[in-house]
């Protein structure tokens, strides 16, 4: 459970960097708040996309025994 959450954590520091960092280039300055809006809609996006492979995986590993 600790390995997930970590992933978790992972994953949006990682999405929350990208924003940041394509925001500062395009602009000059950085507003957080819609970083940090933009950072939580990739991440919730990507939580479901991986819930949805690993849901995928389990039932297929399911059905083959």
């Amino acid at each position: 459970m600790l390995f997930i959450i970590i992933i978790m954590i992972f994953i949006f520091v990682m999405i929350f960097a990208l924003q940041y960092k394509l925001t500062l280039n395009k602009e000059g300055k950085v507003d957080i708040g819609k970083v940090l809006e933009s950072t939580v809609l990739w991440s919730l996006l990507s939580y479901i996309v991986i819930g949805v492979i690993v849901l995928g995986v389990s039932l297929i590993a399911a059905t083959e025994n």
